[in-house]
């Protein structure tokens, strides 16, 4: 599925942005909870777009889960993206092994990624998994960027049910690919699926939200 988001923003308000430094975050939940990972950031112009496909990749990484910790992958599933009905095993070697199927020790539903730790844990105790995907921002590729990050124990398995949904504010103090334990401000919500494929909104500097265009 693809879909698509535009940003637009009056005149003055994109320059009392600018002025003050700050960009466009947008981040996307996992699960029931709320996200913890910025996927994007943007330098807004008037008038923006950001296209992605519902495809995921998982990957593991050695940062812990804290605020404003940037996510350096340690390796990924490739190929990708990653299938669902089944399960990654990520071995002694840090490589994601190839995809299982409707095996009995793990199998994650349809649309869930799922991963299971096999790293030593004298070696490492813990890693972080989460998923990455790719997003086209005013046609610029950000290829493969993390959208989520949980720690994972070794031996231990992880699934992770990604949504469609974007949350997005404007900030100053983070990159893409930084962990938040919280959001600054209170984030717009734009809800894709069920036949929404394509969502308009504009910057309101009175409510402080994106609200629709």
């Amino acid at each position: 599925m693809k879909y698509s988001l535009s940003l637009e923003f009056d005149t003055d308000v994109l320059a009392n942005i600018k002025a003050a430094g700050q960009t466009v975050a947008i981040a996307k939940p996992v699960g029931t909870g709320a996200p913890n990972v910025i996927w994007l950031t943007i330098d807004p112009f008037q008038t923006n777009t950001i296209e992605w496909e519902e495809d995921y990749w998982i990957y593991a990484s050695k940062v812990d889960v804290s605020h404003g910790a940037t996510i350096d992958k340690l390796t990924e599933v490739t190929p990708g993206p990653a299938l669902d009905g089944g399960y990654y095993e990520l071995d002694e070697n840090s490589i994601f092994g190839p995809f299982r199927k409707n095996n009995s020790v793990f199998t994650a539903a349809t649309g869930t990624s799922a991963a299971i730790n096999n790293m030593t844990y004298d070696n490492y105790p813990s890693l972080t998994f989460g998923l990455s995907q790719t997003a086209l921002v005013n046609q610029t590729l950000h290829e493969r960027k993390p959208i989520s990050a949980q720690t994972v124990l070794a031996t231990q398995s992880v699934r992770i049910a990604p949504s469609a949904d974007l949350h997005l504010w404007l900030q100053s103090e983070h990159k893409s690919q930084t962990i938040i334990t919280e959001i600054a401000g209170t984030p717009s919500v734009a809800t894709f699926g069920s036949g929404v494929n394509d969502i308009a909104l504009k910057y309101d500097p009175i409510q402080g939200i994106f609200i629709r265009a």
